[in-house]
Order: C-alpha cells, then sequence, then structure tokens
C-alpha cells in the first residue's frame, strides 16, 4: 500500500471527496485501504470531468442560444433538460461554479418565458409549468448541497452499499438536505441499517457521537416522513 501522506484538496471533486469521506472513518468497512494513489488518481478523474463538462456545457449554451423562437417543444425541453443536469453536475465538481449555475438558471428562464409564452391560453398547461418550476427550483437548492450533488450523479461515486455510512458521515446541514430525496418507504430501509451499523461500530470501540446525532436526524424524517403517508 502507498505509504505517501494523503494531502486532500481544499476544494475537491466527487471521486476525491468521497474517499476523503471514507478515509479513516470506522463507518466504512474499507477506510483503511484508501492511500495516496487512489486519491491522486481520483483527483485525476475529478478533473478530467471537469475539463469535458466545461467542452459539453459551453456547446449546449451556445445550442440553447441558437433556438429559433418556433422550435419544436420537444427540442426546447430537452435542451432545459439538460440544462438541469449541468447545473447538479457543477455542484459536484472540484472548484466553486457559481458563475456557471447564475447562467444556467438565466438560460431556463429564458426558456420558460417561451414555453410559457406557448401555452398563454391554456391555464392547465401554466399550472402543470409553475409547479414543475416550483421543483426545479427545490431540486436546485438540494443540489447546492455538495453531498446531495454526490448522490444524484448520474454516476455516484457513493454506491447503494455506501449511502448509510455516507449519511451518517456527513454535517447535519448535508443530511437534513439529502434526507429530503427519501419517502418513508425508503427511510424505513435507511434508518435500522443504519442503527445497526452504528451499534456494530461502537461495539468495535469506536465513539461517534456526531453519527449518533445523524441517526437521530433520520429516525426524525422517518417519523415524519410516516406520518405524512398516514396523513394522506
Amino acid at each position: 500500500m502507498d505509504t505517501m501522506p494523503i494531502e486532500f484538496s481544499s476544494q475537491p471533486g466527487p471521486r476525491e471527496r468521497h474517499l476523503q469521506r471514507k478515509y479513516r472513518n470506522p463507518l466504512f468497512a474499507d477506510a483503511d485501504t484508501i492511500d495516496a494513489a487512489q486519491v491522486r488518481q481520483a483527483r485525476e478523474q475529478d478533473e478530467a470531468e471537469l475539463e469535458h463538462f466545461l467542452r459539453y456545457f459551453r456547446d449546449l449554451v451556445q445550442e440553447a442560444v441558437e433556438l429559433e423562437p418556433n422550435s419544436e417543444s420537444d427540442v426546447i425541453l430537452d435542451i432545459k433538460e439538460r440544462l438541469d443536469q449541468s447545473y447538479v453536475q457543477c455542484c459536484a465538481l472540484p472548484g466553486n461554479h457559481n458563475e456557471i449555475k447564475q447562467a444556467v438558471n438565466r438560460l431556463i428562464e429564458v426558456i420558460m418565458a417561451a414555453v410559457r409564452q406557448g401555452a398563454a391560453n391554456d391555464p392547465v398547461a401554466l399550472g402543470k409549468l409553475e409547479e414543475e418550476d416550483q421543483a426545479r427550483q427545490l431540486h436546485n437548492r438540494l443540489a447546492d448541497e455538495v453531498f446531495v450533488a454526490d448522490l444524484i450523479l448520474p454516476e455516484s461515486p457513493i454506491g447503494q452499499s455506501e449511502l448509510v455510512p455516507s449519511l451518517l458521515s456527513e454535517s447535519q446541514q448535508a443530511v437534513a438536505a439529502a434526507l429530503q430525496l427519501f419517502d418513508a418507504e425508503q427511510l424505513s430501509t435507511i434508518y435500522p441499517e443504519a442503527k445497526t451499523l452504528l451499534e456494530q461500530t461502537q461495539q468495535q470501540g469506536h465513539a461517534l457521537p456526531e453519527a449518533q446525532q445523524r441517526l437521530q436526524q433520520i429516525e426524525a424524517a422517518l417519523a415524519e416522513a410516516t406520518s405524512q403517508v398516514t396523513i394522506n
């Protein structure tokens, strides 16, 4: 194993960030196997993805700018969907990309204005567009939390088997945002897995007070989601 000291980036991308999350963390089974070579490789992959994204986004912006006013709705909505995906992706990539996020929002606002104009005489369609816009804004607010962005990337570095230890390892704010991604049924699976994992880790001699607080967050989210299901 590489014995060189590990230095993580100040603004890592999703792969390096996940290794940082796992490093010397007893909640992860392979925490002790992480070495400097893995971190270097993850950083290189994140940086390569950033370069690819910047080229892709430049072309996407050009495509959006060149949209004709009478373009087919499926063409317009396809570009909007790719802009939405770009927002999430740039939230997760290394560095600060606030300018890109602002550009995405401006482009989507222009596109949605055109779509609304086309549906001006259809109140039902306008209502659906408003609901969709509110859902997009909530989605983007959640994605601004990098842990959420990591989770919802199409190729997330956080595998299904690592979801629970990741939730137990993040900050209160990050977990509060992430828990909004899950419904009552999913939380009813996550909570007992988290409880069992934490108990096992504590039995191995690891005191994890912050992970215990995250477990309580998950339990509260499950209780709230269950009560909403019961009310509905």
